[in-house]
């Protein structure tokens, strides 16, 4: 079950199952920005098989949108150009391991929408480097 913890140095948030350190969690080496379904922790639980570290986030200048395509409605995370200073609201996965970055990517590449980008996620007043999915 995951717990809350807080972390001074960085006036951040975060979750996780076990005691982890603020420095170690947020010093990893792969962390994952999501603004839709998956930041729901037992779904990504379910994803992944594990239950990784994560926090409240925002990316600048995205927003986020809905398109209907094929009849279905996909989500997308896209660069808001009319507001670059505009603020997405989601959360990060923390310190992922190679296979589960996989697993992620298998559930946002599907249907072929969505590319992988790289963005500065803020977490308190931490700036982290991060991957997200945006459309293509």
């Amino acid at each position: 079950m995951y717990r809350p913890f807080y972390s001074p140095e960085c006036s951040a948030l975060y979750f996780s199952t076990g005691s982890i350190s603020s420095e170690a969690v947020f010093s990893g080496a792969c962390n994952v920005f999501v603004c839709g379904a998956l930041q729901d922790p037992v779904k990504m639980s379910a994803l992944l098989g594990l239950e990784p570290p994560f926090a409240p986030a925002v990316a600048t200048g995205y927003r986020r949108t809905v398109e209907r395509i094929d009849g279905k409605d996909i989500p997308f995370m896209t660069p808001d150009r009319e507001d670059p200073r505009s603020v997405l609201t989601g959360v990060v996965w923390l310190d992922l391991t190679t296979a589960s970055l996989e697993r992620i990517e298998f559930s946002e590449f599907d249907g072929g929408f969505r590319k992988r980008i790289t963005i500065e996620a803020r977490i308190g007043e931490l700036e982290l480097t991060a991957y997200t999915y945006v459309k293509k």
